[in-house]
């Protein structure tokens, strides 16, 4: 009966898995938990983050990151209870826990020129949520366990060395060739979903790029991982592939005359 474990695992891993796709650009998605489970779990870290941090008491910041929220939103078709607040930090970051639960840093606010790029970080980080990035995660984090038990059975009757090796390198394998290029794929996805949700609600996608190009002149010379070891595509990498993906967003912008938002400067 054990030793039919793994399969079972298997088995009822692929039954519960919720096939689903990601808005916008309807990629196909394997989540194993429900999308009520993922915003429970985006409530305990918002509310843990809320202990651990100091709130913003930075008014002109903490209204237009609540206005650019507030736009961008109701364009995602999802009827989360949003939140928008400015932790008082010098950190560069932002960030948006699944159910709409959103945070940016004062350090982030602080090299952005107006609210257009406000909305273009904000559209990146909502569509992590809106597209069930963290959902996905967790649920590569279950198949790389389920794979872990199945290659310990299938393994039993080897050599205790050659179990050895092939268990210390069933990690970084997974790690290096399987999770990292899908975060990878997942930042490039929030881009590209994050423009079109800027555009809908009145921004001008071009002040993403602009935003990015900042980022860039920011970074410059601070030392990174190698791409093939890092969460996030290279920063010249994202700025060409937004400038890829301005087209439809662009179209959309210019669709609308009656959202446009005139630029609000920040400083």
């Amino acid at each position: 009966m054990i030793r039919n474990l793994p399969a079972l695992f298997i088995f009822l891993s692929l039954f519960l898995i919720s096939c689903t796709t990601a808005p916008i650009t309807g990629r196909g998605q394997l989540i194993l938990l429900s999308e009520y489970q993922e915003i429970q779990l985006g409530l305990t870290a918002y509310n843990q983050a809320l202990k651990e941090n100091k709130l913003s008491t930075n008014k002109a910041y903490i209204d237009s990151v609540r206005q650019v929220g507030t736009r961008i939103g109701p364009v995602t078709g999802k009827n989360y209870n949003w939140e928008f607040n400015v932790i008082e930090s010098d950190v560069i970051n932002a960030w948006c826990l699944p159910g709409g639960k959103i945070a940016f840093y004062e350090g982030i606010l602080d090299i952005m020129d107006n609210e257009a790029q406000i909305a273009a970080v904000m559209g990146h980080e909502i569509a992590h949520a809106t597209a069930r990035h963290g959902g996905e995660r967790i649920s590569l984090g279950i198949l790389a366990q389920v794979g872990a038990v199945a290659l310990q059975m299938a393994m039993q009757k080897k050599d205790s060395a050659v179990q050895y090796a092939v268990f210390q390198a069933y990690a970084p394998t997974v790690l290096i060739g399987v999770i990292l290029p899908y975060s990878r794929l997942q930042e490039s996805e929030a881009d590209q979903i994050g423009l079109i949700y800027m555009a809908r609600a009145g921004y001008n996608p071009e002040e993403a790029v602009t935003f990015w190009e900042i980022m860039y002149e920011t970074n410059k010379g601070k030392p990174r991982p190698p791409e093939w070891l890092s969460t996030h595509p290279p920063t010249l990498k994202r700025i060409q592939a937004m400038r890829e993906f301005l087209p439809e967003a662009m179209e959309i912008y210019l669709a609308s005359e009656d959202k446009k938002i005139p630029v609000r400067q920040l400083h």
